[in-house]
């Protein structure tokens, strides 16, 4: 199972948390700008893709 695999994983000795979510996720659900404010520091876009590749940082 991908889940099991994905456990497993490290990266720089740090292995990931891993959840099965299941559910269905709605369709055109979006937060507001107030709510997706306090994870902004931990984001890091890309200078070629700003929209769609971002990376989380640890904190």
């Amino acid at each position: 199972m991908a889940v099991q695999w994905a456990t497993h994983m490290t990266w720089k000795a740090i292995a990931p948390v891993v959840y099965l979510v299941d559910g269905i996720y709605e369709k055109g659900v979006k937060l507001l700008a107030e709510e997706l404010e306090p994870y902004l520091p931990f984001w890091q876009r890309s200078e070629t893709l700003p929209k769609w590749d971002i990376t989380i940082l640890p904190t």
